[in-house]
């Protein structure tokens, strides 16, 4: 399980997107130098406690609900979550990923599915738009 949480400590970007690895903690993400300005101040507006600093970015966004204040800038953010899914199929576990939405997201993480957390996907144009 651990080669698989570093596999999901990064972030990349296309045109469009920025992907952030859902496994990294908000320490991680700040220390991180390939990350955008905009990100990181998103993430210190909202995460920037100190008790909130070592943990894991998905664990942070599935403990959200949606009265939160941060729900709010998540939809505006138009997140996305991309995770793993298992599922059986012939009698073997398959896994599967998925992009959700923040609502798609939430409802997954109160069910009893098992799932992974890959990556939060940031669109660019919704970044640019989104004044902390």
């Amino acid at each position: 399980m651990e080669q698989i949480n570093r596999e999901f400590k990064a972030v990349v970007q296309d045109m469009t997107h920025i992907y952030v690895g859902a496994q990294m903690s908000v320490a991680e993400l700040m220390a991180f130098e390939d990350v955008p300005f905009k990100v990181k101040a998103v993430f210190n507006k909202f995460f920037g406690e100190e008790e909130q600093r070592n943990a894991k970015i998905c664990d942070l966004l599935a403990n959200i609900n949606s009265e939160d204040f941060v729900y709010q800038a998540v939809k505006q953010l138009k997140l996305k979550f991309k995770v793993g899914v298992y599922s059986e199929k012939n009698g073997k576990e398959v896994y599967k990923s998925k992009t959700l939405t923040a609502d798609e997201y939430l409802e997954l993480h109160s069910s009893d599915e098992k799932y992974f957390d890959e990556e939060i996907v940031f669109n660019k144009l919704a970044l640019l738009a989104f004044s902390t």
